[in-house]
């Protein structure tokens, strides 16, 4: 039988070796082997971007800081992209990583966070919304529709003639239907920027009218085309080269007006290169702007799609020789 000091003994040499065992496992030393089913549960964030297999750079084109690519043609612009999105070949880079104000490609965000909206169904096309004032601008000579309060018409028509026509009043009044109010819609403009990479760019309003905090580069457009055209809907207003804008008037009666795109390619009054078909797109103009145009691009034989920008050209005569430059280069 044990003894009083002989079970002692026992019971102070068994506490000693469970304490080393634990001392053991809780350094990490000893076995090497780890269980599957003990591992962390480690998930991604939900308000992180996520991107293929290789990240980014396996998305998209990949331009260095200062780097210049085949841009001698286009120093009479503030800043020139072409991409060979099919192969993320940077074909020509001016100037891409530059301050830049975007004006009207402002409304391809714009676009983006309606469709989203649609799609979640939180708004529909379908959606009639009644105005309570007409909408003003500070500048005498910007894009707007004839709506004023008391007028009625559809998300759809909201939308378009946003989208076609550049109707700077559509984008506020989107933006207020969706967020509350203008401010409330940039911030949703910002968080998604920054959301798909576009970290050089900040919107203070809807439509692009200048502001001198509202700035964004050639890159960031080219990646923010990107999320536009991945709603099927982007396409099917793109497409159009006229539009029956249709609203209601405060004495009830039905007006239509007939609005085209404000890219000359599609209206026809500048040539567009054979072979080539448009896809998203969007123009800008303002007085610091100058004129602007970034457009997706597909060779009708091949099936090689490009994504083409020009930035700060004086005038339109300039804006669409150095895009038909970038068309011709890509073929």
């Amino acid at each position: 039988m044990f003894n009083q000091s002989r079970i002692g003994k026992y019971m102070r040499r068994s506490i000693s070796l469970i304490l080393v065992l634990s001392m053991v496992l809780l350094t990490g030393c000893g076995s090497k082997t780890y269980k599957a089913g003990k591992q962390l549960d480690i998930g991604v964030l939900p308000d992180l971007p996520v991107y293929g297999e290789l990240g980014m750079a396996y998305d998209n084109a990949v331009i260095a800081q200062g780097e210049e690519i085949d841009a001698a043609n286009y120093n009479g612009c503030y800043a020139a992209m072409l991409v060979d999105e099919t192969t993320k070949d940077t074909i020509v880079a001016h100037n891409v990583h530059g301050k830049i104000y975007p004006a009207s490609m402002t409304k391809i965000m714009t676009g983006i966070l309606v469709m989203e909206s649609i799609e979640k169904g939180d708004i529909s096309l379908d959606d009639v919304v009644t105005l309570n004032r007409k909408v003003t601008f500070d500048d005498w000579d910007a894009m707007a529709s004839d709506l004023v309060g008391g007028c009625s018409l559809t998300v759809k028509n909201l939308l378009y003639g946003l989208m076609i026509t550049s109707y700077n009043d559509c984008g506020v009044i989107l933006a207020e239907l969706i967020a509350g109010s203008e401010s409330a819609f940039c911030d949703m403009m910002n968080e998604k920027a920054k959301e798909i990479g576009a970290t050089n760019t900040h919107f203070v309003n809807c439509h692009g009218l200048h502001d001198d905090d509202h700035y964004t580069t050639a890159y960031d457009l080219y990646l923010i085309i990107k999320e536009f055209s991945k709603h099927d809907l982007a396409y099917v207003i793109d497409s159009l080269d006229t539009y029956d804008f249709t609203y209601t008037d405060a004495d009830g009666n039905e007006q239509v007006v007939t609005i085209e795109p404000t890219n000359e390619f599609l209206t026809g009054e500048v040539n567009f290169p054979d072979g080539y078909s448009i896809g998203s797109w969007k123009t800008g103009t303002t007085e610091e702007a100058l004129n602007c145009l970034i457009m997706e691009l597909k060779n009708d034989s091949t099936g090689e799609e490009y994504i083409a920008l020009v930035a700060g050209a004086d005038g339109k005569e300039a804006l669409y020789s150095a895009m038909t430059e970038l068309i011709n280069k890509a073929k």
